[in-house]
């Protein structure tokens, strides 16, 4: 036998099954187990990281680290530099140093994200970094 629920019961019921969001409390997310936490040493190692990637007319105090993102021996940094568009810097850490591999810049829709995330891989991102970059670079 089923338990018996009173009217009230079942209204209750259903405003809090209709107040949930569809799925999104409970769905995994693209980047879960990404480290994505941006602290101040690695908002400072990134800065120069990247003026030195971009020559010397670029300082480190002028490079704006708006995100991070390291899944394994890869890191993605979405920076603001001041001699192009802001955009997707992506390490490769399995070296004794960080190695630039390549930057991604521009707008994407979310149905580009497989597009995203083999570009990445191509790159020799591993599928967990380039999931994380493709959701974070389609969000809205």
């Amino acid at each position: 036998m089923y338990p018996r629920v009173s009217p009230a019961g079942a209204t209750l019921l259903l405003a809090v099954a209709m107040a949930l969001p569809a799925g999104s409390a409970f769905a995994k997310s693209a980047c879960d187990g990404v480290t994505t936490t941006l602290t101040r040493q690695v908002k400072s190692d990134y800065r120069s990281l990247i003026a030195r990637s971009l020559g010397k007319k670029v300082k480190p105090a002028s490079v704006n680290i708006e995100s991070f993102m390291q899944y394994g021996n890869w890191s993605v940094v979405y920076a603001d530099v001041p001699v192009a568009d802001p955009g997707y810097f992506f390490f490769d850490l399995s070296g004794k140093s960080p190695e630039l591999k390549d930057v991604w810049g521009g707008m994407a829709e979310r149905s580009e994200m497989p597009d995203l995330v083999k570009w990445a891989e191509k790159l020799g991102a591993n599928k967990e970094i380039a999931a994380c970059f493709a959701d974070r670079a389609t969000a809205s």
